[in-house]
């Protein structure tokens, strides 16, 4: 008896990090199984921020746009499609400088700046695109995310490995207190991981690693898709 009361005991404990997870009154084991995937990525998202800083509002702004309409019109170049390329409005701002006193200097300077995302299929052109950018004035690259078009089934890959491994922990728990696995009586999350806009999914964490080379290439990152489910199974003496 004291083997069975120690396994609801250590199941109840168990289960307190993750709230919500419906718990039977016979005897039972909680266990977290995780399963990961990792694939090359195929598509990179790009944000740049074009930035300029003048005494005048309207030569900033001017500036500005036209750094942006000359990446626009080298787009095409890069085979982008114009669904894949979005242009930020205008952000337009004071910046003030104040002496000891608090007073306010002038000229006062304003700080113009618009954003532009897009979506490469072609990654061996990542770094070509990167340059056209700089070339056509942005000041800088804000955000590289790398994404594959496979995401729906590598999270299905990855949350079935989940539930395997969770199905052999319990099995192995109920079979070292001299017990045998009984059926599924819940199964839960143990929280929402998002990342790189992934989608709103309540069992999945997806990490992308990756650096740059100085030589303008990009190494090739990988993408690891992690699932993790919280799973309590009957046990059968």
């Amino acid at each position: 008896m004291r083997t069975w009361i120690f396994i609801a005991l250590l199941s109840l404990s168990s289960a307190a990090a993750v709230a919500g997870t419906p718990l039977p009154d016979a005897p039972h084991v909680v266990v977290q199984g995780e399963g990961k995937v990792s694939v090359e990525p195929d598509s990179a998202i790009v944000t740049m921020v074009a930035m300029h800083r003048a005494a005048d509002a309207g030569e900033a702004k001017r500036v500005v746009d036209r750094a942006v309409n000359a990446l626009l019109d080298t787009a095409p170049r890069f085979d982008v499609e114009p669904d894949a390329l979005s242009a930020s409005d205008l952000s337009l701002q004071e910046d003030v400088d104040y002496d000891d006193d608090g007073r306010r200097q002038q000229p006062v300077m304003h700080i113009a700046t618009r954003e532009v995302e897009v979506r490469l299929n072609d990654l061996e052109r990542l770094g070509t695109w990167t340059d056209a950018a700089l070339a056509a004035g942005f000041t800088r690259i804000a955000d590289i995310r790398f994404e594959s078009i496979r995401q729906a089934r590598l999270r299905e890959e990855a949350r079935a490995r989940a539930v395997a491994d969770a199905r052999e922990k319990a099995s192995g728990l109920a079979s070292a207190f001299g017990g045998r696995l009984g059926p599924v009586y819940s199964v839960n999350s143990p929280g929402m991981v998002e990342s790189y806009g992934y989608g709103t999914t309540s069992l999945d964490s997806i990490v992308v690693t990756g650096s740059r080379v100085d030589a303008g290439r990009y190494l090739q990152p990988k993408i690891d898709v992690t699932e993790r489910v919280t799973a309590v199974f009957e046990i059968v003496r």
